[in-house]
């Protein structure tokens, strides 16, 4: 068991660090969009709610990866690879 959780713990940060960096930054965006499209900045507007929804698409990908990873760990189907 303790083999298994030395393995999670560098998928787990690496998750836990990308979702520390890209959320302000989805958030800034967010907020920026709420504020332009109420003072009406319409152009702008679908610019940044694109950057927006890429950036919640790229934590929602890593959070999914990570836990696909976890999965795997525990299915022991990391030492699979190293056969070939």
């Amino acid at each position: 068991m303790q083999k298994n959780t030395k393995k999670k713990i560098a998928p787990v940060v690496i998750a836990v660090l990308v979702v520390i960096y890209v959320g302000p930054l989805v958030a800034m965006v967010a907020y920026a969009a709420g504020l332009l499209g109420a003072q009406g900045g319409w152009g702008v507007l679908p610019f940044l709610l694109l950057y927006a929804g890429a950036g919640g698409a790229i934590i929602a990908g890593v959070l999914y990866a990570t836990a696909q990873r976890l999965r795997e760990i525990d299915g022991g189907e990391e030492d699979e690879a190293s056969q070939y």
